[in-house]
C-alpha cells in the first residue's frame, strides 16, 4: 500500500447495505444468485428488454427532498473537489458518468465553474419533469450546505440545462473511446472507475483530457455491487473465474473487478503522478481470501480489501 495514502478504516463502507445483511449473508444461495444474474444477463442481451430497462432510473432516482440524497447525487462531487483541489471557481469541469439526471453539473456550476461536460455511453433525459424536481431541491437547499456560494443570477433551474449550451456540453460514448476536443481543468468520476471496460484506456484518457496543470479525482467502488452486497464475506463476488463473470454481466455494466492496486499502476503508466487521499478498507474477518478465484490468489491482501479509494491524479 502506498506510503501517502491517508487510511480510514472505515465502518461506513457498508452503511448503504441492507440493515439485514448480517442475517441474509448466512442464508442466501450462491447458486440461485448466480443464476439470477444470468438470466438478467440473458434478457439485457435482447434489444427490446435492454431499451426499456435504459429508461428506467440508473445511478440516480427520483427526488423524495431527503437531504441524504442530495448529498449522494448533487452534492458530494462539489464538496469532494472543494476538499482536493479548492474548489471549481472558474474551472472547466468534465464528469464521467453522472447519472440519470445533471444534477452534480448544476451543483458544479452553481460553485462557480466555468463550463460542465458529461461522458456517459447512456446520458439521461435531464429535461423530465423528474429532473427539474431535483434542480428546484438542489436551489433551495444550497445555501445550508454552501452558504459561502451565493447562487449565480444567471442559472435559473426551470430553464436548467436546455438554455446553458455555451456552458454545458454532453459526449456520447465510453470515455475508453472518448478524445479531447479541449482541454480540462478537472476530470472526475464518482463510482464510476469500477465499471470501465479497459483501465488503461480509461488511464489513457485522463491524461489526454486534462490541461497541463489539470487534476483529474475519481472515487472508485471496489466492494460489491447488487445481490453481492447482501454477502457477509465481502469478496464474494471475486470468487468466480471470469468466464462466469462474462456470463453473469457482459450485458450489464457490472464491476470490472480490477483490483486497488491494478488501477493504480494504470494511473501512473499512463504518465499521471497519483495520490491517494482516502482508503476505506474491509477488516479482514469480512474477507475470505482462501475462497477467490485463481486470478485473485496471490494478489496483495492490503489491495483486495480496500472497499474504496479516492484517486488524485495530475499531468
Amino acid at each position: 500500500m502506498d506510503s501517502d495514502s491517508a487510511v480510514v478504516n472505515a465502518s461506513e463502507v457498508n452503511q448503504s447495505k441492507p440493515e439485514s445483511l448480517q442475517q441474509t449473508g448466512e442464508t442466501r444461495s450462491l447458486l440461485l444468485d448466480v443464476l439470477r444474474e444470468i438470466a438478467k444477463n440473458i434478457g439485457m442481451g435482447i434489444p427490446a428488454v435492454r431499451d426499456w430497462r435504459l429508461r428506467k432510473p440508473r445511478a440516480g432516482k427520483f427526488f423524495s427532498g431527503s437531504d441524504e440524497e442530495l448529498v449522494r447525487y448533487a452534492f458530494y462531487p462539489v464538496s469532494n473537489l472543494l476538499e482536493v483541489i479548492g474548489g471549481v471557481a472558474d474551472l472547466d469541469v468534465v464528469e464521467i458518468g453522472p447519472g440519470d439526471f445533471m444534477t452534480s453539473g448544476l451543483s458544479m456550476l452553481a460553485a462557480g465553474a466555468k463550463s460542465y461536460t458529461i461522458i456517459d455511453r447512456f446520458p439521461g433525459n435531464y429535461q423530465t419533469p423528474e429532473a427539474k424536481v431535483w434542480y428546484r431541491g438542489i436551489k433551495e437547499a444550497w445555501p445550508r450546505f454552501f452558504s459561502k456560494f451565493k447562487w449565480p443570477e444567471y442559472l435559473a433551474v426551470d430553464d436548467f440545462p436546455e438554455a446553458y449550451s455555451d456552458r454545458i456540453d454532453i459526449l456520447t460514448g465510453t470515455i475508453e473511446e472518448a478524445h479531447a476536443e479541449k482541454l480540462y481543468d478537472v476530470v472526475c468520476s464518482y463510482q464510476v472507475g469500477e465499471h470501465v471496460t479497459d483501465i488503461e484506456a480509461f488511464a489513457r484518457a485522463n491524461a489526454e483530457f486534462l490541461k497541463p496543470k489539470g487534476t483529474a479525482v475519481h472515487r472508485v467502488d471496489f466492494g460489491p455491487h447488487d445481490c453481492w452486497s447482501y454477502y457477509q464475506d465481502r469478496l464474494t463476488f471475486l470468487r468466480f473465474p471470469e468466464w462466469l463473470w462474462w456470463l453473469m454481466g457482459s450485458n450489464r455494466a457490472t464491476p470490472n473487478r480490477q483490483r486497488y492496486h491494478q488501477v493504480h499502476a494504470a494511473l501512473e503508466k499512463a504518465g499521471l503522478k497519483v495520490e491517494v487521499i482516502g482508503l476505506e478498507l474491509f477488516p479482514e474477518e469480512m474477507v475470505a481470501s482462501a475462497r477467490l478465484a485463481k486470478q485473485f490468489q496471490g494478489m496483495p491482501l492490503d489491495s483486495l480489501t480496500v472497499g474504496t479509494a479516492i484517486f488524485v491524479c495530475r499531468r
